[in-house]
């Protein structure tokens, strides 16, 4: 009887039937629980992304109350979690599994920078983790916002010509002081924010500043053209010499200049909008010399021509931000003033491309709005001109004009996002 037990039990030890069902119960075991770690790590990536959401719009929120309200430290602090809590609430994300606990929320204050900071303690209780002993996900995440305390000078570029006649004049006028509005509040801040106009049409008509501008001292209807020498033709040299623009008696057959003179940079609002209520429409398209003035606008090479007032600052001032608004509704179709001819497009297209690429090589950032265009040469311009794709707009009508000159100024005014 003994033996034959012994005999069963050698018999049941070198028995392996049955072995891969135990190995590949185990295996089994194993990848449930990576999947499932996997599932509770992607709520914590999910549940991470809704607090930045939410943490970036209270820190934006914040530090524009710091900056354009002067709210205290204690206020402005107040104000951070306040946003971040109804943001994140508003999120969803507790109804949608994805809630994080937020276990302590830190805001600092930069006065100094106007800048505010806020750092989020939080974890995600996980459902398969506490399997493998990993009962959370701690999700810390910072993130901040500064109110950049650079003053702004705004050079607008804006089409006078035939085409603009009718609604379409009236449009850009309601659009532009929609971007002055925006840029210049009735109550505004110590941020310096300047704007100046440069209408075209087959010239440009310098108003009491073309004498300074012209080789001697004849400018015939103050109206001006390229300049003397074309090796200065995409270039912001102070106007001497050769350097210098032409006038009719350099062009006696150009056409004459819109009536609309330009503007130079300016914070009073009052003049901004009644001097753009004045423009009218007429001419051919040089939109080459609306972009060639909008620079001479902004460059302090041409300090000595404009007032005090309407001096632009030095180019690598940090604390000036320069910006061009490039604005037309149709081809560029003239250069020297000579006839609305499209054989000119492309010459005068190219100076304006030129032109651009210097202004940008200057610091300078370009938005371009073009108004109900078609032609894909002035398209092409507009879209080479911008600084980025992002900042070139096609307006196909007066609401879309004025929002585009809305968005353009929010961009300006934007709270920058650091991390």
């Amino acid at each position: 009887m003994l033996q034959f037990i012994r005999s069963e039990l050698n018999r049941f030890g070198n028995d392996q039937r049955g072995s891969i069902a135990i190995i590949f119960a185990f295996c089994l075991i194993m990848l449930l629980l990576i999947c499932g770690l996997a599932l509770d790590f992607g709520r914590a990536v999910h549940a991470k992304s809704r607090i930045m959401a939410s943490l970036d719009a209270a820190a934006l929120s914040a530090a524009k109350g710091l900056r354009l309200q002067n709210l205290t430290d204690a206020q402005t602090i107040a104000l951070a979690k306040k946003y971040f809590d109804e943001n994140y609430n508003a999120s969803g994300a507790k109804t949608k599994g994805t809630h994080a606990q937020i276990n302590n929320v830190q805001v600092d204050v930069d006065r100094s920078k106007f800048e505010v900071k806020i750092t989020i303690d939080a974890e995600v209780k996980n459902f398969f983790g506490p399997l493998a002993g990993v009962d959370k996900f701690d999700v810390p995440t910072t993130g901040a916002a500064i109110f950049e305390q650079q003053d702004i000078e705004v050079a607008v570029q804006l089409d006078v010509t035939g085409s603009m006649g009718g609604q379409k004049i009236a449009d850009l006028k309601t659009a532009t002081k929609t971007l002055v509005d925006t840029l210049i509040p009735d109550s505004p801040g110590t941020q310096k924010v300047r704007i100046g106009y440069a209408p075209f049409a087959a010239g440009v008509n310098a108003g009491s500043y073309a004498s300074n501008i012209v080789f001697g001292s004849s400018a015939p209807d103050n109206c001006v053209y390229e300049r003397l020498g074309t090796q200065h033709q995409d270039s912001d040299i102070a106007p001497s010499g050769q350097a210098s623009l032409k006038t009719k008696d350099d062009l006696p057959s150009a056409m004459n200049c819109p009536s609309a003179q330009i503007l130079p940079l300016t914070d009073n609002k009052t003049l901004l909008k009644t001097t753009i209520d004045t423009y009218n429409a007429g001419g051919c398209t040089a939109g080459h010399l609306g972009t060639a003035w909008s620079w001479y606008l902004l460059s302090p090479n041409w300090a000595s021509i404009w007032p005090a007032a309407s001096k632009p600052d030095a180019y690598n001032n940090t604390g000036v931000k320069k910006v061009a608004i490039l604005m037309t509704d149709g081809e560029y179709n003239t250069v020297s003033g000579v006839g609305c001819n499209s054989s000119t497009a492309v010459t005068s297209g190219n100076f304006a491309k030129d032109t651009c690429a210097a202004m940008k090589a200057k610091g300078i950032i370009v938005y371009t709005v073009g108004f109900e265009l078609t032609a894909t040469s002035a398209i092409d311009v507009m879209n080479n001109c911008a600084s980025d794709s992002g900042k070139a707009y096609m307006a196909e009508n007066g609401a879309q004009l004025q929002a585009a000159f809305k968005d353009i100024a929010d961009s300006i005014n934007r709270l920058r996002l650091t991390s």
